[in-house]
């Protein structure tokens, strides 16, 4: 009975410390990879989505997993960018991340980057370098757009890079036309979620 009692606990602490684990992989989901290798140095760039309500501690964790998954896989990267945000529609556009960036290269220096270290695979002076905006793992309810002004900004945003031969007035005044607000209205969502974007 007693070594049933202690295989149980063993078996129970095992299990928590890979749900650990897990739980620092899965607060991440990668939904672009692009490769921007120049010769023998090869260097990769991430944009991740992650959940809005995430701390800052677990973003920087997860960046670090996703080095460390992805350099296991191919221990020949030679460098990583990591860009975050929190909705799948900005990964694309134009926001360069909305909740953080994350550099893994020599002396945290892109430029440091010799093709001696990349031939060599010599990670000795590999450091992870952070931008975290301010918001991330302070949000609160009110800061946070809503579905109904997340659509608004996206009919919004996706009009006026559609049509950049068109005066913004008109763009407004159609768009507002089309959701069935005002154009007061449309202009304060359109402002609210650009600032919680980038703060």
């Amino acid at each position: 009975m007693r070594f049933n009692k202690n295989i149980l606990i063993l078996t129970t602490i095992i299990f928590l410390v890979v749900m650990v684990k897990y739980s620092w992989s899965q607060q991440y989901r990668i939904v672009k990879k692009t490769d921007i290798s120049v010769g023998m140095k090869i260097r990769k760039d991430y944009r991740i989505v992650v959940p809005s309500m995430i701390s800052k501690k677990d973003l920087k964790n997860s960046m670090k997993d996703l080095v460390k998954q992805e350099t296991r896989r191919n221990p020949d990267i030679d460098a990583i960018v990591i860009f975050a945000y929190d909705r799948v529609e900005d990964t694309g556009g134009d926001f360069a991340y909305t909740f953080g960036k994350m550099l893994w290269c020599p002396n945290g220096n892109l430029g440091a980057l010799t093709l001696q270290i990349a031939l060599s695979n010599d990670r000795s002076s590999y450091k992870f370098v952070f931008d975290i905006n301010d918001k991330v793992g302070n949000i609160s309810a009110d800061d946070k757009p809503t579905k109904r002004e997340y659509k608004i900004f996206d009919t919004y945003h996706k009009a006026l890079w559609s049509y950049l031969d068109l005066d913004e007035e008109v763009i407004k005044k159609r768009v507002a036309k089309k959701l069935g607000i005002s154009e007061e209205e449309l202009y304060e969502i359109y402002i609210k979620v650009s600032t919680y974007q980038i703060k």
